[in-house]
């Protein structure tokens, strides 16, 4: 029996860069989408180090929304990990945001159902998908997955100005794509598995940093925040070596068609901050209580059906911490 195949969309970033590296320690093979050829050379150095690193294939598709990219791609697949999505900097919340993020998954999802040895698909949408567009900018939250609650869109809404405005926008976009999800389950008879992730602020050490500079998204918030008074991400939190970690456990679990899945874990700001004081000194953090968050996050569906065990806050803080102080050496020394 041949060594499974995993098709992965989104592999350039932060969190398909450890997928790719976590699904070919689980000893599968990989095919990956890129946009243009000359990314391979990169993309195969990144895993010289890893155990099956020949078992990686690519796939280049400048366009993800268009169906007929995957005709290709598809052939010989037996799993789909689908993580890309469009960020824009800037846009209409419709044409920029919305209308990208719907086809690209739609795209893949109606490609899929013309290769019947695709056993399942996980697509990885967000944990803003599942409440309010507002939800990022409330201290108070409740949020679970599985409710089957439909969360309604203004897409004519007043937006502030700046970064507050694409935020509400980019919320918009996964609230919208993980509806077109559940309405493409509903209206079509697909013979794989269609699972939703739905990860928190996602940290951790990266594979893609080269120096000390090059910090971005929630890494960034996150060490900008150490400077600051208040924190600038909220009291919830995943690792990126765990969201990687459930994507190999939902290759090897029993699990029905249309599940969503919260990847996060709490922390307590108190705690950062005594951990970060204690350990990084040198830091000067600057951050102090008392803070106002209040996020309740029900974790049960990953827990009990994907049997996920969280790293732990500070194991995140210190892999995120440590990777930027050695970058920040290296440079320093060169």
């Amino acid at each position: 029996m041949s060594t499974p195949l995993v098709f992965i969309t989104g592999a350039t970033g932060f969190i398909g860069a450890q997928v790719v590296a976590t699904t070919l320690q689980a000893g599968y093979r990989v095919r990956l989408s890129i946009r243009k050829a000359e990314q391979e050379a990169i993309i195969r150095a990144r895993y010289a180090g890893y155990n099956g690193h020949e078992g990686i294939e690519f796939a280049v598709i400048p366009d993800l929304s268009k169906q007929e990219s995957f005709s290709s791609a598809l052939v010989g697949v037996d799993y789909v990990f689908h993580l890309a999505s469009p960020t824009p900097d800037s846009g209409d919340i419709q044409s920029d945001y919305i209308d990208p993020a719907v086809e690209g998954t739609l795209s893949i999802l109606r490609a899929a159902q013309a290769f019947e040895q695709i056993k399942k698909i996980v697509v990885v949408s967000s944990l803003l998908s599942l409440g309010p567009v507002d939800t990022i900018f409330q201290h108070e939250v409740s949020l679970r997955d599985n409710t089957g609650e439909t969360i309604p869109v203004d897409v004519s809404m007043a937006l502030p100005e700046g970064f507050a405005g694409e935020i509400l926008k980019y919320s918009a976009s996964k609230i919208k794509a993980h509806e077109a999800t559940r309405d493409f389950i509903k209206n079509n008879a697909i013979s794989y598995k269609l699972i939703t992730f739905h990860p928190t602020f996602v940290l951790g050490d990266s594979l893609l940093r080269k120096g000390p500079k090059d910090i971005s998204g929630i890494n960034a918030l996150f060490w900008k925040g150490l400077f600051e008074e208040k924190p600038t991400i909220h009291h919830s939190w995943v690792h990126v070596r765990d969201v990687a970690d459930a994507h190999v456990r939902v290759l090897e679990t029993e699990i029905e068609t249309g599940k969503e899945v919260i990847l996060a874990r709490p922390v307590d700001w108190e705690d950062v901050v005594s951990h970060i004081n204690e350990k990084y000194p040198e830091l000067g953090c600057k951050m102090k209580g008392p803070f106002e968050d209040n996020w309740k996050v029900d974790t049960t569906t990953a827990e009990e059906i994907l049997g996920m065990k969280w790293r732990s806050g500070h194991s995140i803080i210190d892999d995120l911490i440590q990777q930027q102080l050695a970058l920040q050496a290296k440079a320093g020394s060169s």
